[in-house]
């Protein structure tokens, strides 16, 4: 005759393994959740940061400040520098009716701690200066 119940040891160990596997699911889906929840946060970070920085390139150099219409994001701010371009080659410096090429950089920074999040840095043609040396 075969004894077909089961013991308390066995039942134990059963409900010790559904117990550590129903803890690893649970860690993964937490894991899982914080991984979205910082992916979904770094496309809107690069989504304000390229909305800024399409208005800026599409404005003179003059132009730092973003209207709120523009720019509806009142925890986060821009900083728009611009520098002479490095790195072109010395045959292509400084020639005869050349328009200067300025960089521009455009920093995404969190106001509650002034963290630059992200940062872009973008050449451009600069009509200011030449239109100056006209």
């Amino acid at each position: 005759m075969t004894d077909k119940n089961f013991t308390l040891i066995e039942i134990v160990v059963a409900l010790g393994i559904l117990a550590i596997s129903i803890g690893g699911l649970l860690q993964l889906a937490i894991s899982s959740q914080l991984k979205i929840s910082r992916a979904t946060e770094k496309w809107q970070e690069m989504h304000m940061l390229t909305q800024a920085a399409e208005y800026l390139l599409l404005h003179d150099e003059e132009t730092t400040e973003i209207p709120a219409e523009f720019f509806p994001y009142p925890d986060y701010e821009i900083n728009c520098t611009y520098d002479d371009a490095e790195g072109l080659p010395e045959e292509l410096e400084n020639l005869t009716g050349q328009i200067p090429l300025k960089q521009c950089k455009i920093e995404l920074i969190r106001s509650r701690d002034h963290k630059t999040v992200e940062s872009v840095i973008i050449d451009r043609f600069s009509y200011q200066e030449d239109s100056n040396n006209e």
